[in-house]
């Protein structure tokens, strides 16, 4: 679908360093900026351009000025439906979903909803939008303005919208292991429309250790080390996996790869082979969120790998890990700050991850 396709471009652009670039005219960026600062208040003229804009992107044969079927038969390039429907089925749950402005329909105003063109004569007020929103259509239609571009530009300034209302991460209290496993799986497992689910299992990890550290005498001495970020490869950063625990003298003491919805297999073993071959790694743990059982075959590459390079491998899932390293903690609540920052700071995640956290955090 054209809208994931753009939210997922700008959600990648929000967490880059360097600001996007959109290839888009300055008429077509003043018309995007100026309807997206007033979204709230003209949100059915703002949903209007977004269902535009959509239909667009998917068919750049259609005129989108000719909104109706009723008037379709006045261009050669018809869409051969109304408008109206993809707007309330579609577009609307989408911009409510990634909790963008929008409102129930881009035509549930007399002043969009007259079976008339988009054209630059449009005579019906359209309050303080209508000159950047007829400009939008006639970039659209008259001078090629890119449509997956004017996409991607309304999404990644819904983005920034939406981050500036600092949305507040809940942090439970309970110290109930069964409960708090039950709200984790729940928040692994969830389909999500947006990218960012594999970080989720990462970030409880580091949030676990991060109070095991604190707490075990094995960790003694030790340190956490930061999160990479998510798109950061390890060949790029040097990291042997997600989460890594360091010696004071910077060498790694353990490391954590975790693995969402991917069955570990020899190759999984090979990759480990390599990056632990030249270290003095006490233990590497290959986590998985796949249902499937660890094949007993593994076992012997197991037992190689700790002979030859004094490094335990444990191939475990994840859900049944972190079971565990709950019991260890003498207070199991305390994991929740931890991960409540991680979720809010880590670029990788999205405000759907945050929202669908607080609907399970508060039951």
């Amino acid at each position: 679908m054209q809208l994931q396709s753009a939210l997922a471009s700008a959600e990648a652009d929000f967490g880059a360093d360097d600001a996007p670039t959109f290839g888009l005219t300055p008429r077509m960026t003043a018309a995007l900026e100026e309807l997206s600062l007033k979204a709230e208040k003209a949100s059915a003229g703002f949903t209007n351009i977004v269902t535009a804009l959509a239909i667009k992107a998917a068919r750049p044969d259609v005129d989108v000025r000719y909104h109706q079927s009723q008037i379709q038969s006045q261009t050669p390039n018809p869409a051969g439906f109304n408008f109206r429907g993809l707007s309330e089925n579609f577009v609307y749950p989408w911009l409510s979903q990634n909790d963008f402005q929008g409102a129930k329909s881009g035509w549930q105003t007399r002043t969009l909803e007259r079976p008339k063109p988009y054209r630059m004569e449009y005579d019906e007020n359209i309050l303080d939008i209508k000159d950047s929103f007829l400009a939008m259509y006639d970039e659209l239609e008259e001078f090629d303005a890119d449509p997956v571009e004017a996409l991607r530009y309304i999404a990644y300034r819904q983005i920034q919208f939406r981050a500036a209302k600092q949305i507040t991460i809940a942090e439970p209290k309970t110290s109930d292991i069964t409960l708090i496993m039950s709200m984790l799986e729940a928040h692994f497992m969830y389909e999500y429309t947006a990218k960012g689910a594999s970080r989720l299992p990462v970030l409880a990890f580091h949030a676990i250790y991060s109070v095991l550290v604190k707490e075990l005498q094995r960790f003694k001495g030790k340190v956490l080390k930061p999160l990479e970020q998510h798109s950061a490869a390890d060949s790029q950063t040097g990291a042997l996996g997600d989460i890594e625990v360091s010696n004071e003298n910077g060498s790694i003491f353990e490391a954590l790869e975790i693995k969402h919805g991917m069955q570990i297999t020899a190759k999984v073993l090979e990759d480990v082979k390599r990056k632990v071959m030249d270290k003095s790694v006490s233990r590497y743990y290959v986590l998985t969120t796949h249902s499937a059982r660890i094949d007993s075959a593994l076992n012997e590459e197991l037992r190689q790998i700790q002979a030859r390079f004094g490094c335990q491998v444990i191939l475990n899932g994840v859900l049944p890990s972190l079971f565990y390293y709950f019991r260890l903690l003498a207070e199991p609540a305390e994991f929740f700050p931890a991960y409540a920052r991680l979720l809010k700071e880590d670029k990788a995640i999205s405000f759907q991850h945050r929202e669908m956290w607080n609907r399970i955090a508060v039951g």
